[in-house]
């Protein structure tokens, strides 16, 4: 390589590391997110020199009728976008707007205007194999595998209510114990009932995981640890796609639960050159 080529390479080498180092100082600490008093939906526009962001930062929900739905397909169809990210999988496209919110939350609303408008759509989730690397770093393998499996039936029985957990237990230990880095214990359904009942010690049993022991602004118990490492995580990957986005000349419409946007919202606009402002209706 010659002289010329070996500076090049140097020098953007030291513009990522310098913005990678920016990206990390500049997210929220949970400490200060915690002093915070924040209204959902937290909607921020980003429009540097080149490309732009509508991020939208959600209370989940699953209801059609919520006001989100109408506010997000509003913000849509003002902004116009060219890419369209979501969180929370790459669910199918459904026939209606209803039931993809009533089926998928908003990645599915995401996905159903994508659809409709001919816009390429993707999945803001990090590779679970990576994430999963990344927390065994910290914390042991059967703790995190424990993580996996009771926020998937934690979730699940919020929205849909105890009866099934048993059945979704099983569908996700199916899928968790072929994921890399989560084939370990516990591996079946008395595998899980009896880790719950060691860590925990609820008569109820795995069926009663409440939904706060997966909030990271929470201490109750080793899983809010988990959850907060987790999210701390998402949010640096889930920034690296859209600043990249963004940098491609894209006009980027992003759906998330809208801590991730309050908690990105400085190193967002550190990366992009330029700071956010609360976006409304156009």
């Amino acid at each position: 390589m010659d002289r010329a080529r070996r500076t090049a390479l140097l020098t953007v080498l030291v513009i990522v590391a310098g913005c990678a180092s920016r990206q990390r100082a500049a997210i929220m600490s949970w400490s200060e997110y915690e002093t915070r008093s924040v209204q959902w939906p937290y909607i921020l526009r980003f429009d540097p020199p080149r490309g732009s962001l509508l991020y939208y930062g959600a209370h989940h929900t699953y209801t059609s009728a919520d006001a989100q739905v109408e506010e997000i397909e509003d913000l849509w169809t003002g902004f116009e976008p060219t890419m369209a990210f979501n969180e929370g999988g790459s669910p199918p496209v459904e026939a209606t707007r209803d039931a993809a919110v009533e089926k998928h939350g908003e990645a599915g609303l995401v996905r159903f205007l994508a659809a409709r408008h001919d816009i390429p759509v993707a999945s803001l989730d990090p590779d679970r194999a990576e994430e999963v690397a990344h927390l065994r770093q910290t914390f042991s393998g059967p703790d995190v595998k424990l993580f996996f499996v009771l926020r998937a039936i934690a979730q699940f029985g919020d929205r849909r209510g105890p009866d099934g957990v048993d059945g979704e237990l099983q569908r996700v230990l199916t899928i968790f114990n072929g994921a890399p880095g989560l084939g370990v214990s516990p591996r079946s359904v008395g595998e899980v009932a009896a880790a719950f009942n060691e860590k925990f010690g609820r008569p109820e049993g795995y069926r009663s995981t409440p939904l706060r022991w997966f909030d990271p602004t929470r201490s109750e118990t080793f899983l809010n640890r988990i959850s907060r490492a987790s999210s701390e995580y998402r949010d640096r990957a889930i920034m690296a796609v859209l600043a990249r986005s963004v940098a491609d000349g894209q006009r980027v419409f992003a759906v998330v639960g809208g801590t991730h946007v309050v908690m990105q919202e400085r190193a967002l606009g550190s990366v992009l050159g330029i700071q956010g402002r609360r976006a409304t209706k156009e």
